[in-house]
């Protein structure tokens, strides 16, 4: 019996989504997940942010140069619901595309997320890096994100083909090569005068890749 118990508590490790951290970037500290492919997932989010409401969350992707995109759930699932897709444009900036899947094929825009993407959104010689504003991604028909919890089941994705047109945020995208979840601490995610800090980030920029 003990074996057993054992054994099923080995299973429930492996089969249990990563956690996310805490990664700080100048004036903004992130609640950052890195998958194995080095991609960094971070989110920062209002200090005021309430259950129920459509707050504003700040987004920051950094993924090798290999990666063709890089792309995050927020319900932790590829169907019905937001999903951000980042990817190289091809030059020396990002594109940031706001998606939906209603079933498992390729995924459409989606109008009811917007992004502003942020002017240190870059890529270099070896990385490409998306920092961007969504209004839209914390609720959408049928679920929301809560800003308290500590556990929230959100999923990420990627491929290492690019798109076929890297400078529009519509370019069809290959399936991906690998996805998981994550298990997102929201909580800690939360920042104080976040208006502020985004306001400083526009005018300014911050970090490096």
């Amino acid at each position: 019996m003990s074996f057993i118990r054992t054994v099923m508590a080995a299973l429930v490790l492996l089969t249990a989504p990563a956690a996310a951290a805490k990664f700080c970037d100048g004036q903004v500290c992130y609640s950052e997940f890195v998958s194995p492919q080095k991609i960094a997932f971070r989110v920062a989010i209002p200090d005021t942010a309430a259950q129920g409401t459509n707050f504003d969350m700040l987004l920051q992707i950094v993924a090798p140069k290999t990666v063709g995109w890089a792309g995050i759930a927020w319900a932790g699932r590829m169907v019905n619901n937001p999903l951000t897709i980042a990817y190289s444009d091809g030059g020396s900036s990002v594109t940031v595309s706001s998606r939906w899947a209603s079933s498992m094929s390729p995924p459409s825009p989606y109008p009811a997320a917007s992004y502003e993407k942020l002017p240190m959104s870059t890529t270099n010689a070896t990385h490409w890096r998306l920092d961007a504003i969504c209004s839209g991604c914390s609720s959408w028909q049928g679920g929301a994100l809560d800003p308290a919890c500590t556990t929230a089941a959100i999923a990420w994705a990627m491929a290492h083909a690019a798109p076929a047109q890297p400078s529009s945020n519509t370019s069809s995208i290959r399936y991906h090569s690998s996805r998981d979840h994550i298990s997102f601490d929201l909580a800690a995610a939360k920042i104080a005068n976040f208006n502020d800090v985004v306001g400083a980030l526009r005018e300014f920029g911050a970090g490096t890749v």
